[in-house]
């Protein structure tokens, strides 16, 4: 199930699932609403909730109220796609109270990334909505919406419906081999959340894309190991890792006092398996980013270091 492609004139509705807003985070919406609206010529529709601060100062609002905007956007014949403002962490509260049927019946784009991977996931699971790793919907911090690469890959992938996933850095082969399969991901720790609840998604036959934030050794080792316990990598075809902040940044790295890389620890807990292990920089955190479509097919070559889009994932 696949929304329809975006086109000059079309309304994107802002939700904010997960963290409040802060007065920084406003400014930063309303740069990427002036960029929206002026230079691609699309709507902006804030969600009703979405400066709702809960009682305990840190969420948008209560689970309810933050579902009831996504639920709105589905139902909104005028809302044509809708973006997730920014993750934070409690996106998993509002998924008791999204209208599964109603969004099956109103397919829309849906994106976001961090956090809102569970609801990427869930939605993708509970309804075959094909939804979309992305950045924030944010301008003015030098990331998210002001990265090139991040804003071409928005108007090929999300306009022109375009397949191709283009290397803007030098990939690695992990671990040589091919496979085929579904997208599935992409924070481990958001995926984790969603362990032993009726809304884990089923792993068989895809490619896990995998990236972290901040994060170490330790923690990596762990939520890897849990991975394994319940059942992942014996499903999985392959697995692509993208950027990951707490181990390239070069501060992250002085911090955790570690030379180790990520893949190198992904290799170790998966060293009981023969997937392929393609390593790359073009999704994650505080990077540029392909606007992966989840729950799509996919192709991936980690020895001649290629990544494709097989089926379709907008109309």
């Amino acid at each position: 199930m696949i929304g329809n492609r975006l086109k000059k004139g079309d309304a994107i509705g802002i939700v904010a699932p997960s963290k409040a807003l802060d007065e920084e985070h406003k400014k930063q919406l309303e740069d990427f609403k002036k960029y929206a609206e002026g230079e691609l010529g699309l709507k902006i529709v804030e969600g009703k909730h979405i400066f709702e601060v809960d009682k305990f100062g840190h969420a948008a609002g209560s689970g309810e109220q933050r579902a009831a905007d996504i639920n709105e956007m589905f139902a909104d014949e005028s809302v044509d796609a809708i973006w997730c403002f920014q993750g934070g962490s409690p996106a998993n509260q509002t998924l008791d109270f999204l209208d599964y049927d109603l969004i099956k019946n109103n397919p829309k784009v849906f994106m976001g990334m961090s956090d809102v991977d569970v609801l990427l996931l869930t939605l993708n699971q509970k309804t075959g909505l094909i939804t979309f790793n992305t950045p924030d919907a944010k301008r003015g911090r030098n990331l998210d919406m002001d990265l090139e690469y991040s804003f071409k890959s928005f108007i090929f992938r999300m306009f022109e419906g375009s397949k191709e996933i283009v290397a803007d850095s030098e990939w690695k082969t992990v671990r040589g081999g091919s496979a085929a399969g579904k997208s599935m991901g992409c924070n481990l720790n958001c995926i984790l959340k969603l362990a032993g609840t009726k809304y884990f998604p089923d792993f068989a036959d895809s490619i896990l894309f995998l990236e972290a934030y901040k994060t170490n050794v330790k923690d990596t080792q762990c939520k890897l190991e849990q991975l394994k316990q319940v059942g992942v990598f014996d499903k999985i075809k392959g697995i692509v890792i993208g950027y990951v902040y707490g181990f390239q940044d070069e501060e992250q790295r002085k911090e955790n006092e570690s030379d180790v890389d990520y893949e190198e620890i992904v290799l170790e807990a998966t060293k009981d398996y023969d997937f392929p292990i393609l390593k790359i920089n073009e999704f994650g955190h505080r990077c540029k980013n392909m606007f992966l479509p989840i729950g799509c097919d996919v192709k991936m070559d980690a020895d001649k270091k290629e990544i494709k889009i097989v089926s379709e994932f907008v109309k």
